[in-house]
């Protein structure tokens, strides 16, 4: 009974102008990646005024030495006596395309939608979390287990954010990604693999040997006879085909791929890449489902490479998987948590609670992304993505006149508290 008590006090603090004014506050601060710092500066004095103990971290880039950024860490202390929870959202927002027809850092609001850069990619979330947790905080119950509140940045560097977090030792018992999933809990997302392959092949002009002329194999021409094999881009790979998986059923149509770059320099034009003219280099990335590790793609395509070798043995290739080596950013293992843990219970009462209608549990609007949940995942802390925002308004994504229901802002910070408290009170 004193729980029930407890989560209704929380869920009152939770009001619409409270998240409208707090979300249109953090839109309204421009914070692409690595250029975080004003908004880090004003969640961490938010936080602190909730009364948060707030640390700021700062963060250097991952490729360009001296750049660096920063991250606020909110925590609601607990008595030591529970688990800890993150609560893990990203400052950066997208890529800012052509077409907005409203200022995309004016945050308008109207007939309940909120518009703006980052509106549910991914400040609508972090907002959410924040909400939450000042609702917690006010109404003046007691937690047992730290609640840990992290605005990260550099999500769209690979998690650059998160992954200083992890080195610095923030390791919570379970965590909840704030991702945009259309308030659906996504406890298991696909995980993603980029693979380099590089070929090479002596230069010939129109005047050769008979003997330089048995051994050409022109590199463009070997990189298209290895796309041939691997497939299209986007298309669903088959279970029987050249990638070996068990396919998921919350995960309909993946494993799937898509070829991102390739690239050939040229002797009479400038070298972009640092390549001799003898070489051509492709990367592509594949989305993959629980089961499937770097081992297991590694030799997937190690063997579709010797297949080919075997019927053109003037195949000369170099494979890298990761592409950028061990320490790539945007390799991230996919993750599954199971449907009854305690984690996904809790939100789901959460959602249940906050929106009056039976949540969705699985892939779902996470299908075929890939957030910094998935890196805490693969530490071995339970986490699921969870967050407002419902991608399938727009024709593609990323998109310009991003937006997001205020409505679904506040279902989504009730959940969360409701989830926060069960898990931490």
């Amino acid at each position: 009974m004193e729980k029930s008590t407890d989560y209704q006090k929380i869920l009152e603090m939770i009001t619409a102008e409270q998240v409208l004014a707090l979300e249109q506050a953090a839109i309204r601060i421009p914070s692409p990646s690595f250029k975080e710092g004003q908004l880090a500066d004003y969640l961490a004095n938010y936080m602190s005024d909730m009364g948060l103990e707030v640390e700021m971290m700062e963060v250097q880039h991952p490729t360009q030495p001296g750049a660096k950024s920063r991250q606020p860490i909110g925590r609601l202390k607990g008595t030591g006596e529970g688990p800890s929870l993150m609560l893990n959202g990203h400052m950066d927002p997208g890529v800012e395309m052509s077409g907005w027809t409203v200022d995309p850092y004016g945050a308008t609001f109207e007939d309940g939608w909120i518009w703006g850069m980052g509106a549910h990619d991914d400040k609508g979330g972090v907002v959410a979390a924040i909400c939450a947790v000042e609702a917690i905080k006010r109404s003046g119950v007691n937690v047992k287990g730290d609640i840990v509140v992290c605005p990260v940045i550099a999500h769209k560097y690979g998690g650059a954010g998160t992954r200083a977090l992890v080195k610095k030792g923030v390791l919570p018992d379970y965590c909840i990604n704030m991702e945009h999933s259309a308030n659906t809990i996504a406890n298991v997302c696909v995980g993603i693999v980029m693979v380099r392959i590089k070929t090479e092949t002596p230069d010939l002009f129109f005047r050769y040997s008979p003997e330089a002329k048995a051994q050409y194999f022109n590199a463009i021409e070997q990189q298209c006879e290895i796309i041939r094999r691997i497939g299209t881009s986007l298309d669903p790979l088959p279970p029987d085909g050249w990638l070996r998986f068990t396919p998921h059923t919350d995960l309909p149509g993946f494993p799937t791929l898509t070829f991102d770059t390739i690239h050939k320099e040229h002797y009479y034009h400038p070298c972009y890449t640092g390549m001799s003219t003898r070489e051509c280099e492709m990367c592509f990335q594949i989305r993959t489902v629980p089961g499937q590790s770097l081992e297991s793609i590694r030799a997937d395509v190690k063997r579709l490479l010797e297949g080919i070798k075997a019927e053109r043995p003037n195949l000369q290739y170099e494979l890298a998987i990761p592409a950028s080596g061990e320490d790539d950013p945007w390799y991230m293992e996919p993750m599954d948590v199971p449907k009854d843990h305690p984690l996904v219970v809790a939100l789901a009462e959460g959602q249940r609670i906050a929106s009056h209608e039976e949540p969705t549990v699985g892939g779902a609007l996470r299908i075929g992304n890939v957030g910094d949940g998935n890196i805490l995942a693969a530490l071995g802390i339970p986490t699921v993505q969870y967050g407002p925002g419902d991608i399938r308004i727009y024709k593609e994504w990323p998109t310009p006149d991003e937006r997001v229901k205020l409505e679904d802002l506040v279902i989504a910070a009730r959940a969360v508290a409701y989830a926060s408290y069960r898990i931490c009170g």
